[in-house]
């Protein structure tokens, strides 16, 4: 492989180039033409696409738009974590970066990432993205990274949920991203498993204010199957005992507060509800702590935040008086889509079913695509309980919640 790779470089280039473009694609005929010909507007940087077994036009329309394409084919089918390592183990330039075979990189975006990581001397870089509908072209939101996580501590918050739009296009330095390496049984969520592990091992990161990467929102892309995604997700944060996750925070200046609410939300997507349920407690006690709200102008107090979760876990595990009771508590600090859905499926419970529906209603008042709400509204038993705060900053809005169900594995607040 490497004698075919640097061929290939030599026949592209007369000088080395510092960075190499990733892509992975199965079966992506549709959109591949698109993904390659971005990447190769993208000045004179090779292209490395990994053919997983594609048994349609994927290979021949890439080629066609890049004549220099390198394609390595893995000697299986596998998990993207399987594939995305196979990319890595193939780049011969210090930096690479990842491309979506359905999404597509806007100009400049390979030369101003790298020239991010030289300048930072960082591991990881991330920019900004903006979200296209796949099937209109209708451009539904850009989505900027949180001011908040410039301070070093709260990039730490990823272990709560995922506040990076691009992490699964991370541009990176090569030897470090092979410390790290990518999880071959993860599949959808191996990204974020990638950038969590870089963060416990200490790798550096630097956040590239500008909108480089256009994404594109499929009914069937990987990031949609959501039951998939919240079993992924949960096995890839179990891999990180919460101590370490506590030490590597604090070491970065994280406050006790903040770092007990990190935990508080791990447990709760690893569905260990008695730790989540101590982490709250921890949290709670430190809330006078500036730095443990939700998020960066997020209008809700950690008043509410504690009321909430009490009433989520209690609800999580069928505790339905207290739940109810703590649920009451938060709607009275203050009126939220989550809080109203997930108060309306315990009073449901409760046999309430006119009250319960009245709650729904008005969660989809305050957020007209709220899914669990809608979907709530519907079902004859409502269970879709919104395990985490929704989101106050920019964001996707089909991930409008995180639910956990009774034999139902949904949607997660990790953004993917």
């Amino acid at each position: 492989m490497p004698a075919t790779f640097n061929g290939c470089l030599n026949n592209f280039m007369t000088t080395a180039p510092d960075a190499t473009i990733l892509i992975v694609a199965r079966d992506a005929a549709a959109t591949i033409g698109r993904a390659v010909r971005s990447a190769s507007r993208q000045r004179a940087y090779p292209i490395l696409l990994v053919d997983d077994h594609s048994s349609d036009e994927t290979m021949a329309i890439a080629r066609r738009e890049a004549p220099d394409l390198i394609v390595i084919r893995p000697p299986h089918h596998g998990h993207l974590g399987f594939t995305r390592q196979c990319a890595l183990d193939a780049v011969r330039t210090p930096f690479a970066l990842w491309l979506d075979a359905d999404d597509e990189m806007l100009p400049g975006r390979t030369a101003r990432m790298v020239d991010a990581l030289a300048a930072a001397d960082a591991d990881l870089a991330f920019d900004e993205l903006e979200l296209v509908d796949g099937q209109s072209g209708q451009l539904l939101r850009r989505w900027p990274i949180p001011a908040f996580l410039d301070s070093a501590p709260f990039l730490f918050r990823q272990f709560e949920r995922n506040y990076l739009p691009g992490v699964g296009q991370v541009a990176f330095r090569t030897a470090s991203a092979r410390r790290i390496g990518y999880d071959p049984d993860l599949h959808g969520t191996e990204d974020s498993d990638f950038v969590l592990r870089a963060l416990i091992g200490g790798l550096r990161t630097t956040l590239v204010r500008t909108v480089g990467y256009r994404m594109y929102a499929y009914p069937q892309s990987v990031s949609r199957q959501l039951d998939i995604q919240r079993s992924m997700y949960r096995k890839a944060l179990v891999k990180h005992a919460y101590a370490d996750v506590a030490a590597a925070a604090a070491a970065t200046g994280a406050t006790p507060g903040s770092i007990a609410w990190i935990l508080t939300s791990l447990a709760i997507f690893r569905e260990e509800y008695d730790a989540a349920r101590r982490f709250a407690e921890e949290a709670t006690a430190h809330s006078g702590d500036p730095a443990a709200g939700l998020e960066e102008e997020c209008p809700l107090t950690v008043a509410w935040r504690a009321a909430f979760v009490r009433g989520t876990l209690d609800a999580l595990v069928g505790r339905d008086a207290s739940a109810r009771r703590h649920l009451q508590e938060a709607e009275a600090i203050q009126q939220t889509p989550e809080g109203a859905n997930n108060l309306g499926v315990v009073l449901g419970r409760l046999g309430d079913e006119a009250a319960a529906r009245g709650c729904f209603r008005r969660a989809l008042s305050k957020s007209s695509g709220y899914t669990d709400a809608r979907l709530n509204l519907s079902l004859a038993a409502p269970d879709r309980i919104t395990s985490h705060p929704l989101r106050r900053l920019a964001a996707r809005t089909d991930y409008a919640s995180a639910v956990h169900t009774p034999g139902f594995v949904g949607q997660t607040n990790h953004d993917r």
